[in-house]
This record gives structure tokens, sequence and C-alpha cells, in this order.
């Protein structure tokens, strides 16, 4: 089968939304389908991420910052200066910019409107001229069978689009995130309006939407009557140790983890703080060490609910460096929106989480994705009730005690959840979409093509950020 993917994140930028797609172009090269990729070129990420994939089957498209004007003038206006003490609780980050001067060429509500009237679909609206000029070069001497545009950002979507018309190709759409009606993105009506009629018009024409949570393949399916598959974004086997870990070496510290950002107000480890800071002294034997997150999101809080000492910062570091931290975690902390519009967010981090195979702390939403796949598969905790948790990290921390260790999960609970596995259901499903008659209707495993049996599995994608500019709230 050929398939063209349209994604704007792919290697070498160091995100997780490029993990995933750099991920599934290698799986679906060696399972012997001819892909090309159509990606951004000079994405402004770290350009660190390895994959090992010929490089005439990627082509990379650059792309107008439409956003660079406001900034420029705002940095102008905009003083910045740094902190002494970035413990304190108040303080800015070093480098954090202070409110903007009233005297500013631009406004508040001036900036917005220009956000609202020039990012559209999104704040990568200029990569769209040079994509699709890209794509045409690419498809005047290769006519693949489908086209494959994953978003966010969702001008890839409008570029996928506008290929699949010109060239009579079907089309599937994956949304990774929420478009529309993203709880995180509160545009004002009219703008709600217009990103509305520009998804329905395209995944109207699409032939089939991927999307990441059953509960949001359900809404596709009633608002599309659409065929719609769901596929996870997995965990990586290969950085995986063989022998599940036993966890933090501080024999004296229940060292609980958290890697990646926190969204205020709503992801938020309040009644974590809480149920450590009842503990009395036991709350000496428990470090919280997060990873790559804005010190203002967490250490106010900690100091409000007197956790403070037990708050340990680090850097952002590599997706590997990430894993290498939740193998070596005694729980890994997961924390959700506590509110039904986070239904059907999952973030990518659980399934790494999953693949550490470390007992796992969730807070949020009770029947949320994350907590509903905890309790199926036993592999920890969901609570918001600091009672409850403190009571829970009291068992740990007798548990490390008496047995030096808190014991892995069981390897059954990442059955199934690998990034090859679910790689395998977005095939089957491109398969069904656009493949030829007999992988459409044939075999019981979709019909899926057969790698050669002298093609050598390549490395695939790694080392992405844990810590990296918002790409969506799944990423």
């Amino acid at each position: 089968m050929k398939i063209l993917i349209v994604s704007w994140f792919f290697p070498p930028a160091n995100t997780i939304g490029a993990v995933r797609i750099g991920n599934a172009t290698r799986f679906l090269l060696d399972r012997g389908h001819d892909v090309r990729v159509l990606a951004g070129k000079d994405l402004p990420y770290a350009q660190t991420l390895k994959i090992d994939l010929p490089a005439e089957r990627i082509h990379y498209a650059k792309w107008a910052d439409v956003n660079a004007l406001p900034r420029i003038i705002k940095g102008m206006f905009v003083p910045r200066r740094a902190t002494a003490d970035p413990k304190a609780p108040s303080a800015p980050q070093p480098g954090s910019e202070v409110s903007p001067s009233i005297v500013g060429a631009l406004s508040d509500q001036l900036r917005n409107l220009y956000v609202h009237l020039t990012n559209f679909p999104d704040n990568r609206a200029g990569w769209f001229p040079y994509a699709f000029r890209t794509g045409r070069r690419m498809l005047e001497t290769w006519k693949p069978d489908l086209v494959f545009a994953s978003g966010p950002p969702f001008t890839t979507l409008l570029v996928g689009d506008r290929l699949s018309r010109r060239y009579d190709l079907p089309l599937v759409v994956e949304l990774r995130d929420r478009w529309s009606d993203d709880p995180y993105y509160p545009p004002p009506r009219w703008r709600i309006w217009m990103d509305r009629l520009a998804e329905r018009h395209i995944v109207n024409r699409a032939s089939g939407i991927t999307t990441v949570s059953a509960p949001w393949a359900d809404t596709y399916r009633k608002v599309y009557a659409k065929p719609v598959a769901v596929v996870f974004n997995g965990y990586d086997t290969d950085l995986c140790p063989a022998t599940p870990s036993r966890g933090s070496d501080q024999a004296e510290a229940l060292r609980i983890v958290y890697t990646g950002g926190i969204y205020p107000g709503r992801r938020d480890p309040t009644p974590l703080f809480q149920a450590v800071s009842s503990l009395g002294p036991d709350a000496d034997k428990v470090r919280i060490e997060f990873f790559g997150t804005d010190p203002n999101h967490v250490l106010p809080l900690a100091a409000r609910h007197g956790a403070i000492d037990q708050v340990v910062l680090h850097p952002a570091v590599s997706h590997e460096d990430a894993v290498v931290q939740q193998c070596n975690a005694d729980v890994l902390l997961l924390m959700q929106w506590n509110n039904p519009k986070e239904q059907g967010n999952v973030p990518g981090k659980f399934f790494e989480y999953i693949g550490a195979l470390r007992p796992i702390l969730v807070l949020g939403l009770e029947d949320g994705v994350p907590a509903t796949i905890l309790r199926e598969r036993g592999a920890g905790l969901f609570s918001n009730d600091p009672q409850q948790i403190a009571g829970q990290i009291a068992d740990w921390i007798r548990t490390k005690h008496d047995k030096g260790h808190i014991p892995p999960l069981p390897t059954e609970v990442r059955r199934g959840l690998s990034r090859d596995e679910q790689c395998g259901e977005l095939e089957r499903f491109l398969l069904r979409i656009g493949g030829p008659e007999e992988a459409q209707t044939g075999s019981a495993d979709g019909g899926s093509a057969q790698a050669p049996a002298d093609r050598p599995r390549r490395s695939g994608a790694r080392a992405a950020e844990t810590e990296v500019p918002k790409a969506g709230v799944n990423e």
C-alpha cells in the first residue's frame, strides 16, 4: 500500500508527536508499505530525535511564523528580569516576563485579535503554502493509495485535505487532540464558529478518522458517521528494561516521579501535597520529583499545603532519560483535570508509565481513561482524597522499609499497549480504508502487508523531550 503521511511533527524535532509519527512511519515501512512523509522543516524544538529512515522518504517543507511580528513588537516594550531566589513561591522563573506595560505597542486585546484572525486554523498556518507546494511536487511523480494527515497542529489536516481533493485520494484524519471543542483552548465565539466550520468541512470529506481514546472515538462516530479507530500512543519496548526495575535505590525515601508540564488550575498536585503534609514525621521519607515542570506551577502549591520540603525540581530531560527516571521511581504520578470536559484525554506519558511497570498514582477525573485502565489492570491507585492517598503512601513506605523496594507491576499490565502493537491497529485501519480489496475485506487480522524477510527492523524514534511547547494535551 502507498501512504502519504502529512505531519508537522517529525524527527529530528524532539517532541512526543514526532515520536508517534516517526514510529508509525518506521513500522509501516517495516511492514512493506511504500510510505512518504510531508513534514515541517527546522521546527522550533531541539533537533535531537533519532530515527533510522531513508532520507528520500521524508520531504520537509519550510514555514513562515505568523506570530513573529507581535513577538518582535512585544519584545521592544516588555522588559525582562531575573529573580535571585527561584525557590521562593511567589518569585517568577529566571528570564520570565513581567506584565506588559500599558504603553505597549499592542494591548492584550489587540494581540488576541491578531492571533484569532491570523492563526487559522492554528499558529502553524504559515506552513500551509509551502507544504501544499511540496506535496504537489511529490504527487506529480508518485501517487499514493491514501493520505494520512495527523493533527494537531490542524494545519496538517488542511494540507492533507487539499492534496487529497486535488489528486482524488482517500483521506484519513488523525485527531490526537480535539479541535473546535477543545476546553483547553477558549477563543471567542466567532472563532469557535470558524474552527467548527473548518473541522466539519475537512472531516466530513474524510474516509476515516483515528484518535487516541474510546470516548473521543464514540463522539466522532456520532457526529461524522465515519469509521473511527483508536490508536494509543503506546510505550517503547526498546527503552523498557528486559527485567522490570525494582524502583529507586534511595533506601530512606519513597521516590514519587512526575515527568512533563502542568496545566495550572486543571492538572493539580494539591491532593498529593495535602496527603504528604498529613503524614507527620513520615513526610520526611517522601520525595516528589518533577522533571521539566515550571517551578511556578509547583512551588506555590507545595508551600501552601506544607509539602515544600518534599519537592525536588529538575530541568527537562530527553525522552530516553525520562524513561530511565520513570523506571527508577518507586511511584509515578499522573494528573488530569477533574472535570467531565477532560473525558477522553490520555497523556502520552501514561503509556510510558505503564511500560515502566511502576505503581501509578492518578489524580483527576474519576471515570477518565487513565483511571479506568489503571483499575482494570491493577496498575496503582486513583484518588483525589488526601486521606486515602496518605494511607496508600504510608503502605508504600512500610513496604519499602520491609522489602527494600516497591515490587514492580506484573508484566501483563502492559499487554497490548506497546507502540508497535498500536501501530498495528493503525495499519489495519489504513488498509481497511485505502488498501486493496482483499486487505479491506479479507483476513481476520486486517490483511496486513508482510515485510520482506530481509528487511532490517529500523530503530525508530528516540529521545523526545518530556517538556516542549504545547502541542496538545495528549502529547
